[in-house]
């Protein structure tokens, strides 16, 4: 990490990748596992899920009302939903930590739905083995279950995100609260945020500090202090701005650091309405 008085210096994000990306890769496993328990122990989720579970293992969906007598079908469908949901939440979860984070919605729905979908429907196809045996099973329907698998993942994963965006920030008053995350020593006025694989540096006029979080997540705790993303991996605010550039068909920020940062294509009109280029 740099002193105060170090020039700070934009790099591609695959040097920080190649000296640290098994280190990452194992704190993207635990901050899934952490997040996974969180929210298989919620009271809430616990009890949606019992709900669902017994809502079809009375009304029988999918020709299991004609097949299983109640009893088995009430633990069938428990066995479904609870092993898929969990299962689809870690796997989409994970996906997320490792390829979404910092992406649009279409591309995290994209991202976290595939792996969900494909391991609903094995654990699926597991179950329905374990129950029926092989006397259903058939390319045509296992055609069919995927297709189902994918449709309910893709609407999960979909109000999730949804309900993500919707969230209220943190009202907070005076400094920025991710300042707080940073060293009493590099503590000054917040500059920047740039995604260093699952981290983000948080850049003030006096240094850098590398957190373990969600740009997402750091953009609302920046909250107080005026600034726009303009890059999937970058936020700025708009007094630390000082000029921009162009080169190679490329427009960059200065900020007043002399940090210059890429303004991607999809943030450009939003930068250049806000004055920034």
């Amino acid at each position: 990490m740099p002193r105060p008085s170090e020039p700070l210096d934009w790099r591609p994000q695959t040097t920080f990748r190649e000296t640290t990306g098994n280190f990452v890769n194992g704190s993207a496993l635990q901050s899934t596992l952490r997040e996974l328990h969180r929210h298989l122990v919620s009271a809430k989720t616990l009890g949606t899920m019992a709900v669902v579970a017994v809502v079809l293992g009375l009304a029988g969906p999918f020709g299991t009302f004609e097949i299983l007598p109640t009893p088995q079908r009430l633990v069938y469908w428990i066995a479904v939903v609870f092993l898929t949901y969990g299962a689809g939440y870690a796997l989409s979860m994970y996906a997320d930590a490792l390829w979404g984070r910092g992406r649009q919605f279409w591309q995290r729905l994209v991202i976290m739905s595939l792996p969900a979908g494909i391991g609903a429907t094995l654990l699926v196809s597991l179950m329905n083995f374990i129950s029926f045996g092989t006397e259903n099973m058939n390319p045509s329907g296992a055609l069919v279950l995927l297709g189902e698998s994918f449709a309910v993942a893709i609407g999960v994963v979909a109000i999730v995100l949804l309900l993500e965006q919707k969230a209220e920030p943190a009202v907070v008053s005076g400094p920025p609260s991710i300042l707080e995350r940073v060293p009493q020593s590099q503590r000054g006025r917040l500059l920047a945020l740039i995604v260093e694989d699952h981290y983000v540096d948080i850049v003030t006029e006096r240094g850098k500090t590398l957190v373990l979080m969600r740009l997402a997540d750091a953009i609302r705790e920046a909250g107080t202090e005026p600034g726009l993303q303009i890059h999937r991996s970058h936020w700025v605010a708009h007094g630390a701005v000082v000029k921009a550039h162009r080169a190679d068909g490329k427009v960059l920020v200065e900020l007043s650091n002399g940090l210059r940062l890429p303004v991607s294509r999809g943030y450009l009109s939003a930068a250049k309405a806000a004055g920034l280029i």
